[in-house]
């Protein structure tokens, strides 16, 4: 299928030739925006101020979520386009050389990239040729007016640029017509002067050559005040002299690249927790999804409450399904059933935005700043057994952050002001019926609600209350039962009626209809199910059988139980990664742990759960370092609830060994992809470890990285120093040597040196005991330390060897990083290449899903675009790595990146924006981000009074990079010709 987009002429989308109806004019000013930044994040506030300038009308961002919604639809058949939401942005994925523009683009960039004269006129042609008419007439914006005439004025650059290579190879008389009416209609553009003499002059047409010239020197002196050019004298004078009768050979124009042409950026796919779609149907509850929708509207908090397993979080799902588009930054589910303990609320709430601890700030703050000033719906699933903490989170969340709503469930409101309560009640009995029979449905096809006994359905729905999760156990037993003899279960009602004689008549109805699903369990079948439910979260079957399968009972026996509680609606499938796994409704979680307390053995499965998943973390560890990384990431990465919840049974058992082993196996995997929260574990564990155990070092080496990612130096060389110079044991993961913390700390404190010795001692080391890995790793580093001190001659050689090593481990990070430290190389020699290569290292990152790999490769492409490229895009590439580092939380690259922002702001004209990350540099006790040259620049344009005076207190780095992506945005919106 052939997707063309066009807006040099009228704006039409095209698949397979045919024309679609984009629609009406504003709908057709969000897609050209689309298009005009294709692959590249277009603000919702950037769309607003395109769309409608200064009136938009007063649901300005639900009208453009309709047309986007519109557009995606339009769209839909297509399998290479895609709308998506970023952060606060729309994001059009194509192929930008599906969308004309950028194709004239391409081709222009072609026609100067060193090409001869003879081809380079062929490519300007084609270029050219793929003009209509005057782009978009019918659309009339400032925007638009501005783009329109930024476009024209680039078409007429390109028009002389083919001029000249026509000229040169002999076109005279076939451009000399063109070049007369674009002289007449320019009549003061010297160039085009200069080319018109000269196809005249070499058309045997000399006295009108020099009539030409006579003419625009007589018109620049009377209307300008301005003799002619040098440029234009010296092709008079070459007319004169005779010089000007053959054409010149010269090359068209300084080699430039192709970096105008937006390429399909890497995907790195960020983590998010819970999902909008749900496998099977919404029944019932639509006055109540009505009242949620209209109290999210009313206020920031709405929460959920109502009995267990009464629909609760399938109610929640649905509302931020349908209310998705509302907020810019869309919708994120956090999900608190998993946790064990309230300590864990806020790490789960950051994992679900993606964000971790900010400098300075604990785990909380940081999420709370990340909040204050996006537009998102939160929704908070399962807050009952942490309701403490849950609650007084969401109050914060509330107070400080204005633009954000919170969607809560829980079986008791939250007790926070201002909290708007809307209570889930059981179906209505006609829903409960509908419920049951497309459930049953599932359990056996040919189950058919008319051909039931009269009144059995219903005499079950009314037996359970209508609770959606009671119907749903009823009629999975379909499958071996009759409605009729699930209706007349003698023993159906009394099961639990004195274990709940305190609950009330509704979850009475409940408990009993769980006992009772229990009790229809085989003995095998209650055996898996109690014991699985010390998972956390979700789980695979090596998992469940591995921690809970019986006693020489194989992973088919396993398979073949979980399938039965699967059909019985007792356990639920989903699929992530393509791969199967397992959970529970919390509610049947909750009631299979107390059957393994009730037996004694929670304890027991307990730490047999937390052996399991160290032992599978060991597994992945080692696996970080092989070919094998992305499949055993998308293993991992499912389990993070797992893995935290056999942190916590080992150190809760004080079995420290186990915990030490857990902690050294998971940096890489949690560190590089979720989250920081790995340096409070490591934290945790050397408080109590003895400092001999072999694990030790790996520990402390863990937490002074994650202080280096802080820009916490001092704490890091302090956490560095408790392991007294031991280095962890042979084959753990990158980032858990102290000794590399001190080395890095001492390179971006301005002492190359001390690092160059140490890495290149690591170099040494790695050779004679043959570890690729740790060779490669310390190869990056010493080609980059030779790059800070400028020797080129070694830096080169020592970064392709680290491509070679990286490319023979077959590892996508070793390989991803050696691509990036010869691509930081290349930045100033060979900046296509550099580009190329920083390409490479992103793509292999974001596959993955290594962001810290991956925002360094964006951060010195965007910074090699900013010097050789087009500074509006390099400001655009820069607001998403400042973004990206926020979110993270990773000062010591923040710092970077605002160095080279400051450096692009003068280029871009900014310069009191300049003066001010100047002056945050100094107030936070950095290095200058700019040359003694640059800072003489700054200070002569702006007058030393002037730069002194835009001197402020020290702020955090958070708050200057929001200035500055700020003013980023400013200037790339303002550009004299936007950056496309």
């Amino acid at each position: 299928m052939t997707v063309e987009f066009r807006v040099l002429g009228d704006i039409e989308a095209r698949v397979d030739g045919r024309r679609l109806e984009i629609g009406h004019a504003r709908q057709r000013c969000v897609l050209l925006a689309f298009l005009i930044d294709v692959n590249r994040p277009v603000s919702i506030d950037q769309l607003v101020d395109r769309v409608w300038s200064d009136q938009p009308p007063l649901r300005a961002r639900n009208a453009l979520a309709g047309y986007v919604s519109r557009l995606r639809n339009l769209l839909a058949e297509t399998q290479d386009v895609a709308i998506s939401r970023e952060p606060g942005a729309y994001v059009l994925s194509a192929d930008p050389l599906s969308v004309d523009l950028h194709r004239f683009r391409s081709m222009v960039a072609k026609a100067r990239a060193g090409a001869g004269p003879q081809e380079a006129a062929r490519w300007y042609e084609q270029a050219l040729a793929i003009w209509s008419g005057e782009p978009f007439p019918a659309l009339d914006t400032p925007w638009i007016n501005d783009v329109r005439n930024a476009l024209a004025a680039e078409r007429l650059s390109v028009q002389l640029d083919r001029n000249d290579a026509g000229l040169r190879v002999g076109r005279h008389a076939e451009l000399l017509g063109e070049i007369t009416a674009a002289h007449s209609a320019s009549p003061l553009d010297e160039r085009l002067a200069a080319q018109l003499m000269l196809a005249q002059f070499r058309t045997g047409r000399q006295a009108d050559a020099l009539t030409t010239y006579r003419r625009i020197r007589e018109r620049l002196v009377d209307e300008l005040g301005v003799d002619p050019g040098s440029a234009l004298q010296q092709v008079h004078q070459q007319i004169l002299t005779g010089e000007a009768a053959e054409p010149q050979d010269a090359p068209v124009r300084a080699p430039a690249s192709e970096l105008l042409v937006p390429s399909r950026p890497p995907v790195f796919q960020r983590p998010r927790s819970g999902q909008l779609r749900c496998a099977n149907s919404f029944v019932g509850h639509q006055r109540e999804l009505a009242r949620v929708i209209d109290a999210l509207g009313a206020g920031p908090l709405v929460t959920l409450t109502g009995v267990g397993g009464v629909g609760k979080t399938r109610l929640a799902l649905e509302v931020a399904s349908r209310e998705d588009e509302r907020f810019s930054e869309g919708v994120w589910i956090c999900e608190l059933g998993p946790l064990e303990h309230g300590d864990a609320v806020v790490h789960t709430v950051a994992a679900s935005v993606w964000l971790r601890q900010q400098q300075g700030m604990d785990i909380e703050t940081s999420v709370i700043e990340y909040l204050r000033e996006r537009e998102v719906l939160l929704v908070f699933d399962n807050c009952e057994h942490v309701l403490e903490t849950a609650g007084r989170f969401i109050d914060r969340i509330v107070r400080h952050c204005p633009r954000v709503s919170v969607l809560a469930t829980s079986r008791q409101p939250l007790a926070i002001p201002g909290e708007r309560i809307v209570n889930v009640p059981p179906l209505r009995e006609e829903d409960a019926t509908r419920l049951f029979a497309e459930r049953a449905r599932a359990s056996r096809p040919d189950f058919a609600l008319e051909d039931q006994p009269m009144g059995a359905v219903a005499e079950i729905c009314r037996r359970v209350d209508c609770l959606p999760l009671g119907v749903e156990l009823a009629a999975a037993r379909m499958r071996v039962m009759s409605s009729l003899d699930v209706a007349r279960r003698p023993d159906y009602l009394g099961l639990l009626r004195g274990g709940a004689r305190n609950a009330l008549p509704r979850q009475q109805s409940l408990a009993e209809t769980i006992a009772w699903s229990y009790r229809l369990l085989t003995e095998p079948e209650q055996s898996l199910f109690s014991r699985i439910s010390v998972f956390a979260g979700s789980f695979d079957l090596e998992a469940a059988h591995s921690v809970c399968g019986a006693p020489g009972s194989g992973e088919d026996d396993t398979l073949e139980l979980l399938t039965r509680l699967v059909d019985k609606s007792m356990v639920v499938t989903r699929t992530v990664e393509e791969r199967t796994r397992f959970s529970f409704l919390e509610t049947l979680r909750a009631y299979g742990r107390e059957r393994l307390a009730e037996n004694g053995i929670g304890e027991q499965f307990a730490m047999r759960h937390a052996v399991y998943f160290t032992e599978l973390a060991e597994r992945a560890g080692a696996a970080m370092r092989e070919a094998q990384e992305q499949e055993w990431v998308e293993r991992m990465l499912p389990d993070y609830d797992n893995l935290r919840a056999a942190f916590a049974h080992a150190m809760h058992a004080q079995k420290i060994d186990l915990a030490l082993r857990l902690v050294a196996s998971v940096p890489e995997l949690i560190g590089w992809r979720i989250g920081y929260e790995i340096a409070e574990w490591a934290e945790r564990v050397i408080a109590v470890a003895d400092h001999d155990h072999p694990l030790f070092p790996a520990a402390v080496g863990t937490a002074s990285r994650v202080a280096w990612n802080h820009a916490e130096f001092a704490r890091a060389k302090s956490l560095a120093a408790l392991a007294q110079g031991k280095a962890p044991v042979r084959g753990s993961p990158r980032v858990v040597y102290p000794a590399d913390v001190l080395a890095d700390v001492a390179l971006f404190e301005g002492e190359p040196l001390q690092a160059l010795a140490y890495w290149e001692s690591e170099a040494a080391c790695a050779r004679r005991e043959s570890d690729p890995i740790r060779l490669g790793w310390a190869l990056f580093v010493v080609a980059i330390c030779h790059g800070v001190m400028r020797n080129d001659d070694i830096a080169v050689p020592t970064a392709q060897e680290a491509v070679a090593v990286a490319e023979q481990t077959g590892n996508p990070t070793a390989q991803s990083m050696a691509y990036f430290s010869l691509g930081y190389l290349f930045r100033k020699s060979e900046p296509e290449r550099a580009l190329a290569l920083f390409d490479d290292a992103a793509r292999l990152a974001a596959d993955v899903q290594n962001f810290w790999v991956y925002g360094s490769a964006l951060m010195e492409a965007a910074a090699t675009r900013s010097l050789y490229g087009d500074p509006g895009a390099a400001a655009q590439m820069f607001i998403t790595v400042l973004e990206l580092w926020d979110r993270f939380g990773d000062v010591t690259q923040q710092w970077l990146a605002l160095r080279y922002v400051a450096r692009l702001l003068i280029r871009l004209g900014g310069h009191e924006d300049a003066a001010f990350l100047y002056w945050a540099f100094v107030n936070a006790g950095k290095p200058p981000p700019l040359t003694a040259d640059q800072i003489e620049q700054l200070a002569d344009h702006l007058g030393p009074a002037r730069l002194d005076v835009l001197r402020t207190p020290a702020i955090g780095v958070a708050a200057v990079a929001a200035r500055a992506r700020a003013r980023l945005q400013w200037h790339y919106e303002r550009a004299a010709v936007p950056a496309f």
